[in-house]
């Protein structure tokens, strides 16, 4: 490991599957670019070497605001390891000091976590520890990813114990099988029958909710699936439209080539318009209570 070592930004891949985040904000940003320009130290981002590429796993934030202040090289806490060592530790980034995660953000840090290969063997506490979330939300969303998961026969606690979970119910759910007749058992896939072992609320209405209890184990997880690849590429366009800006602004103010800069501006800013009337135009007639739930503007068709 070594701390306060300079790299150049060019150098430091951002595309690992390092970020948890949602999104970037884009505010938080612009605060840090204003504090470097009045010479603030910010802490090393930490990077890990796989002995070929250096992975970013803390610190998107401070890489994107360096690089949009014109500098070359920022300083890393260097760390030996592979991508998925770098994955691993960025699940874990921020829970106690850095930009204030959200929500969504530990959401999405929980699903990743589940889902990782050094997570398949970890009982949920000790994620929901690696992570700083609490252990429900684990439990929650490895229940909701069932059918994702790689399963294993143990797991290993916060205290090192490694615990066969395989067997875990089967005596209990083979007894109440038999002594509850067929006519008054609830069915397993009830909100009753899941009371204490619900997943975590997502951002969707009620009437979602409802359609993901309906759907088999095997839909859910589609559903998950997609969600999170839409959610991915929502931050793909998000990085695109500001990396188009900034070249727009080369364009007109350093290259000079205002008329071009404005023109290319404008076909985008409309592209983005037609998509936006048509989606409310969907919105509305599937429920014009969408008007408010989603801020639509009066007068959208």
């Amino acid at each position: 490991m070594k701390q306060g070592e300079s790299l150049p930004i060019s150098n430091i891949r951002l595309d690992g599957g390092t970020q948890p985040r949602a999104t970037i904000d884009v505010e938080a940003v612009v605060d840090y670019m204003d504090a470097m320009a009045g010479g603030a130290i910010f802490p090393p981002v930490v990077v890990f070497y796989d002995g070929t590429n250096y992975w970013l796993a803390d610190g998107f934030h401070r890489v994107k605001a360096a690089e949009q202040s014109g500098m070359e090289h920022i300083a890393c806490d260097l760390r030996q390891g592979t991508q998925q060592d770098a994955q691993w530790y960025s699940f874990g980034a921020n829970k106690a000091t850095g930009l204030r995660r959200t929500n969504e953000d530990k959401q999405r840090a929980v699903k990743a976590a589940l889902l990782h290969s050094n997570g398949v063997q970890l009982s949920n506490r000790r994620i929901a520890a690696h992570i700083g979330v609490d252990e429900g939300t684990v439990r929650g969303w490895r229940e909701r990813l069932t059918a994702e998961i790689p399963q294993s026969s143990a797991r290993t606690g916060l205290d090192g114990r490694t615990t066969e979970v395989s067997n875990i119910g089967t005596a209990a759910r083979a007894s109440k099988s038999t002594s509850v007749p067929t006519r008054f058992r609830r069915a397993p896939n009830t909100p009753q029958a899941h009371q204490t072992d619900s997943p975590p609320p997502a951002a969707a209405s009620d009437a979602t909710d409802l359609a993901e209890q309906a759907l088999p184990v095997s839909g859910r997880a589609t559903r998950a699936q997609r969600i999170d690849r839409l959610a991915r590429s929502t931050l793909t366009f998000i990085e695109a439209t500001k990396h188009l800006a900034h070249l727009v602004g080369w364009l007109g103010e350093t290259a000079g080539e205002f008329d071009e800069a404005e023109l290319l501006l404008r076909k985008a800013t409309d592209a983005i318009a037609a998509a936006s009337t048509e989606i409310e135009r969907k919105a509305l007639a599937a429920d014009p209570l969408n008007a408010s739930r989603l801020e639509i503007r009066e007068g959208s068709k």
